[in-house]
């Protein structure tokens, strides 16, 4: 148990500082701008940047690809319950945590909640893909989204499927393991 928890918590200080350290080149190239007057208001400032980051502007006129997003926004917001969890149990050496701590029938609900979310990720995510490389939708084949911002996009959606696949195969496997346990009890009683 021990040598996990000492594994768990060496890799995580490497992704931390793997992270770290992007984030600092990130800082150190915002900062190599220059400052601009700011015009409007504060509130409408604050409303349009609102837009952008979380409603993606565009998507309002766009209805489909908004609940699409909107899917992804929330599954990521509730994944982060599932998340830490895994910190918890890394750390500690201990399993599901939550569950243990006294959560049960809400526990049960988030799990399943982020099940549900993650198949209809999995679904808007293999939609979003292919309005990205098979349907070629005009406004994805401009030369502006050519090169980088094109394998962005991929690399996110792709490594949001292997989100996806990991969390079904942790939570398969611990449902696996519990249906083992509860054999073996009933087999011991």
């Amino acid at each position: 148990m021990w040598l996990s928890i000492i594994l768990f918590s060496l890799l995580s200080l490497l992704s931390v500082g793997f992270f770290a350290r992007k984030i600092n080149a990130i800082i150190k190239q915002i900062q190599l701008g220059r400052a601009t007057p700011l015009e409007g208001s504060k509130a409408e400032r604050w409303k349009t940047m609102l837009l952008v980051a979380f409603g993606q502007k565009k998507m309002f006129t766009r209805p489909f690809v908004a609940i699409l997003h909107f899917i992804f926004y929330v599954a990521f917001i509730i994944t982060q319950i599932e998340l830490i969890e895994v910190f918890i149990d890394g750390f500690s050496g201990s399993h599901r945590f939550f569950w243990h701590a006294g959560m049960g029938s809400f526990y049960a609900f988030v799990i399943s909640a982020i099940e549900v979310l993650s198949v209809l990720t999995f679904i808007a995510t293999l939609i979003f893909f292919s309005r990205r490389n098979i349907l070629k939708i005009p406004r994805f084949t401009m030369a502006e989204l050519k090169g980088w911002p094109r394998n962005d996009a991929n690399l996110i959606l792709l490594f949001e499927v292997l989100l996806i696949l990991f969390i079904f195969t942790m939570n398969t496997a611990d449902e696996a393991a519990l249906g083992l346990s509860s054999i073996h009890l009933m087999v011991l009683r």
